[in-house]
């Protein structure tokens, strides 16, 4: 399994826990997940896990909680051209979400729980490609708040320790 995440910043405490496990950095937003993915679909691989921060729309989410994504739509793609990307794999033990992929932080939940700025880009390519792939996203604000309230530390740390504990199952 190919482990992406968006940026160094996401990676490095992953890193830090399992310095000998390889990662991919994969960029931050649809273009540059889905370039990275198609690279490696081209390379022969075939099984995914993306893992990053998320802003959550649902109260109920904590700041640092970790969650499985199931689904993934792009927000704000008119109603005839909306649709929902299924995950293949659920990782056991966290809660499960559904998320907007966004462009910006923001856009309206409409049924989703958390937003990020990578997943639906991963689910259309496997899906395609008949690729397997799972995302965890770790919490580190709601959306909406000021940019200064948001808790990437505390996020970060969980997310690397969920990201282990993923890894390590037989």
């Amino acid at each position: 399994m190919i482990l992406l995440f968006p940026t160094e910043l996401e990676a490095a405490p992953f890193r830090a826990i399992c310095p000998d496990v390889e990662v991919v950095v994969c960029g931050v937003g649809m273009a540059q997940t889905a370039a990275c993915v198609a690279r490696l679909l081209a390379d022969g691989h075939r099984s995914f896990l993306l893992a990053g921060i998320a802003g959550a729309y649902d109260q109920t989410l904590a700041k640092g909680e970790v969650v499985a994504v199931a689904e993934e739509r792009v927000a704000g793609m008119p109603q005839q051209f909306d649709r929902a990307y299924k995950t293949s794999i659920l990782p056991d033990g966290l809660r499960v979400v559904r998320s907007n992929t966004v462009s910006a932080c923001g856009a309206e939940a409409c049924g989703a729980d958390v937003e990020n700025m990578e997943g639906a880009a991963l689910f259309a390519l496997c899906e395609e490609f008949g690729a397997e792939c799972c995302e965890v996203r770790a919490i580190s604000n709601r959306v909406g708040e000021p940019r200064e309230e948001w808790d990437v530390p505390t996020a970060l740390e969980s997310l690397a320790h969920a990201v282990q504990q993923i890894i390590s199952r037989p």
